[in-house]
């Protein structure tokens, strides 16, 4: 029988939340989402950060744009030679390509930032004197040099602040293109993102604004089985969908989140930053992979506390340190401080969630060391976790 309690731990969070306790409904669901439910099903509240995370409709970000990708109108001998490069066996086509079947890539080196400034008129001079050195720069003078006339298409470039690089379409005519290249280049654009869930385990935090985050404001969540596959939706107040979830991996992601939030002070405090403006968040990552190897390492604090109210013998550390790494789970969150005399620095705070289950060797050869850890874990709907470690740190984006 497990020693994992199912066990509040508000207290840690108080305010920040993502998603509460599950109860079984007696609501008619079947009669409001207009399909067949399988079985008892479950409600939830979910807070605007839940809502946020789980929608799956667009949102905008903002990125520099660094540069653009011209593509040339094609002539008749360009042609044959594309059409040759696209029959050759596939080893040739991995040796260099000829330059006339690639586009022309424009990127603008210049890269001054200009931090926000409490005194506003200090800041409007800044960036008229930004403006005006951009005319230095290499790519104004290969825009100039460009001929719309052969151009079909042009493509920008943006640079996110992790240094990942994406592309912007561009709307208008080539010329329209080449001027709007020309006045925003360097500058923050807005860019269209499908949803906040970007890829696996990833999470886009610069759609939300947390200022505008209320803690009282809730959303219903009900998970079901339709008889095929479990789903979960939203509800407006008007008790309409307002979304399906169709990945159970987000819903999951949703419980590991609350539970590290009221398990972890360290995680509330930086969400906390966020919605008080001290701090803006940048992404979210759920992680089975990490780079860390508690083997070669210290044991973390809760091992060690537990260690030294237990008389375990010499060779308990040699016992404890192989499982530590696996059934791991890291949920990383990275964020810039809004007043930061180091302004191109990007903070990553992790909570590493350990599955009571890696535990098991334990219960035989250490149970006094199972018993004591397991007393720290929580059980939710995505199983039995309890909170590994708490990691910080910056690098310079």
């Amino acid at each position: 029988m497990s020693t994992a309690c199912n066990c509040n731990l508000s207290h840690n969070n108080k305010d920040i939340w993502v998603i509460s306790e599950g109860r079984i409904s007696d609501i008619d669901l079947s009669g409001v989402i207009g399909e067949k439910v399988d079985g008892p099903y479950k409600e939830y509240k979910i807070s605007d950060i839940g809502r946020y995370l789980l929608n799956p409709h667009s949102i905008e970000v903002k990125k520099k744009l660094i540069g653009g990708e011209i593509h040339y109108m094609q002539g008749i001998i360009k042609k044959i030679r594309k059409s040759i490069h696209k029959t050759l066996p596939a080893f040739l086509k991995k040796r260099k390509q000829n330059p006339s079947l690639s586009p022309e890539v424009i990127v603008s080196r210049y890269k001054m930032r200009i931090p926000s400034m409490k005194d506003s008129e200090l800041e409007v001079h800044l960036n008229k004197i930004y403006d005006q050195l951009k005319s230095y720069d290499s790519f104004s003078k290969k825009l100039d040099l460009l001929d719309p006339p052969n151009i079909f298409q042009i493509v920008g470039i943006c640079e996110d602040i992790g240094g990942n690089y994406s592309y912007l379409k561009l709307q208008g005519s080539i010329e329209e293109k080449i001027k709007y290249l020309g006045k925003s280049i360097a500058k923050d654009v807005g860019v269209i993102l499908n949803k906040a869930y970007v890829a696996e385990g990833l999470y886009e935090l610069r759609g939300f604004d947390f200022q505008s985050y209320n803690p009282a404001v809730s959303y219903r969540l009900f998970s079901y089985n339709n008889g095929k596959e479990h789903k979960a939706c939203v509800l407006t107040s008007l008790n309409q969908v307002e979304f399906y979830i169709t990945d159970n991996h987000l819903l999951k992601h949703m419980f590991l989140l609350e539970q590290s939030l009221k398990a972890n002070p360290s995680l509330c405090k930086v969400f906390e930053l966020c919605t008080g403006g001290e701090a803006n968040p940048i992404k979210l990552f759920f992680n089975k992979k990490l780079e860390i190897d508690y083997a070669k390492s210290p044991l973390p604090a809760i091992y060690q506390d537990v260690l030294k109210t237990h008389n375990t013998g010499s060779n308990s550390r040699n016992l404890i340190k192989p499982i530590l790494n696996y059934l791991q789970i890291g949920i990383s969150l990275n964020y810039m401080l809004a007043d930061d005399d180091k302004d191109d620095r990007t903070f990553t705070h992790i909570s590493v969630l350990h599955d009571l289950r890696a535990l098991e060797p334990l219960r035989k050869n250490l149970p006094d060391v199972y018993a004591a850890v397991a007393k720290h874990g929580f059980i939710t709907d995505s199983g039995r976790f309890y909170l590994l470690d708490s990691i910080n740190g910056y690098n310079n984006a």
